[in-house]
């Protein structure tokens, strides 16, 4: 009989001991995503000025024709809200990220000027964002990115959704071009925008909005150590109803010690959001994703420090 009892129990003693490797996987699998220089607060960085005074990009004096007059902002409410949904195998991991970024009590939102003499024009934020993450424990049992997809950044329930259909960057002096069409790609630590110190970037991105013309932003400059980096925001050149195109020199962003992990944002807002008066709305979408910076041979950089 004493025996009989302890066979009854193995069952539960089994499924406690899973439960707790299970626990503390996903507490660390946590942990590493909200500390990794690849995702952590990349994209809300991207996203948000944390101001209500618009100004204008780092860099837009010289590009007066590419658009309007426009000053723009966000400022999100905080703390932000994430939730992670892990699905662990073995020594794999699946995560789906979302957040959802929000400025709606007075001074936060989407703050606008679009005409110098007028008025700064405040429209509500309800922005979710979602990336996808694949990870890999190893011998060491610490788990490791393997892989992650755009953090696709969109507005809910807006009756001019905002498309992005493909983002290229291409460094036409070494032949390189990097092309993501789909927010269901993954790409691995080699596979995502290698750039060197001194790269000239041609950025084109393919957009359009339901009902509404759009204007693209581009974002970069954001960084975690060992990138020590500054947020600028440049509005692209109009090539077409839903192309735009621009140039982005590396060294210019600031002072790079390499090999960095830095973020960087296609942006794409509504005409409406940008141009029209008080009575508009906010919509939006953009694509961020981590970039890397280094010099010919060094290695890419690890998950954290």
């Amino acid at each position: 009989m004493k025996y009989a009892g302890l066979l009854l129990l193995m069952p539960l003693i089994l499924a406690f001991m899973v439960s707790c490797t299970k626990d503390e996987d996903e507490a660390s699998i946590q942990d590493l995503l909200e500390s990794s220089w690849y995702v952590a607060n990349g994209a809300l960085h991207s996203h948000d000025d944390s101001t209500n005074v618009p100004r204008g990009g780092t860099n837009t004096l010289d590009l007066v024709d590419t658009i309007p007059y426009v000053r723009w902002v966000r400022w999100i409410e905080r703390p932000v809200i994430r939730e992670y949904d892990i699905v662990v195998i073995g020594d794999s991991a699946d995560v789906t990220i979302r957040a959802y970024f929000h400025g709606a009590h007075p001074g936060y939102g989407f703050f606008v000027n679009n005409d110098p003499m007028g008025p700064v024009y405040q429209r509500a934020i309800a922005d979710s964002a979602i990336r996808r993450v694949k990870l890999w424990k190893n011998e060491n049992g610490r788990w490791r990115i393997a892989s992650l997809t755009v953090a696709d950044i969109y507005t809910e329930n807006t009756d001019h959704p905002v498309t992005i259909s493909e983002i290229s960057a291409l460094v036409a002096s070494r032949n390189y071009e990097f092309i993501v069409n789909s927010t269901d790609t993954y790409f691995e630590r080699n596979e995502l925008p290698i750039f060197y110190p001194s790269d000239t970037v041609e950025v084109t991105v393919t957009c359009s909005a339901q009902d509404d013309s759009t204007w693209a932003f581009l974002h970069h400059g954001t960084g975690h150590r060992p990138g020590f980096g500054h947020h600028i925001r440049q509005p692209f050149y109009r090539e077409d109803m839903n192309t735009f195109t621009r140039t982005w020199i590396i060294a210019h962003d600031s002072i790079i010690v390499t090999p960095a992990v830095r973020h960087s944002a296609v942006d794409v807002l509504g005409w409406q959001t940008l141009f029209a008066a008080d009575n508009a709305t906010y919509y939006s979408r953009a694509w961020c994703l981590p970039y890397i910076v280094l010099q010919p041979g060094e290695e890419l950089p690890e998950d954290e420090e």
